[in-house]
Order: C-alpha cells, then sequence, then structure tokens
C-alpha cells in the first residue's frame, strides 16, 4: 500500500496516509472526507539519490530552504 500526502478541503491539514485502493482518507484534524492528494517533497529515504543540503551550505540554511533543495544545480 503506498503512503500518499493530502490536504483536507475542509481545515487545510496536510498529512500522509497508508492508502488502500478502496479507502478514502479521513483527515486526522477534523475529520473530513474531502480531502486531495498532493505533490509531497522528496523522502530522505535511503532509496533518493538526491542531494539533502542539511544545512551545511550557507546559502542553504533551513529557514531558507524548506525542501532542502534552494540553490542546488539540478542539471
Amino acid at each position: 500500500m503506498p503512503i500518499y500526502e493530502f490536504e483536507c478541503s475542509g481545515c487545510n491539514e496536510r498529512y500522509e496516509h497508508l492508502q488502500r485502493a478502496d479507502e478514502k482518507p479521513v483527515c486526522p484534524k477534523c475529520g473530513s472526507l474531502s480531502s486531495e492528494k498532493v505533490f509531497s517533497t522528496f523522502s530522505k529515504g535511503a532509496s533518493s539519490n538526491l542531494p539533502s543540503c542539511e544545512g551545511s551550505v550557507p546559502s542553504c540554511a533551513p529557514s531558507k530552504c524548506g525542501s532542502g533543495m534552494c540553490g542546488m544545480n539540478m542539471g
């Protein structure tokens, strides 16, 4: 079963949900069944081949870099 990221249409809560094909996710904050799948940021898991800046580069400090990929040349 894949893990998807959702955003609740009722309260705008973002959450992850391990979803089966026939099931609707329930918002953990308000209990609504009206959520939409959203694009997730990359995981820092072992399967990721992308570099992570982790604040080690001054221009890539966490306060400037929410996803850990700012200022990096991906080409």
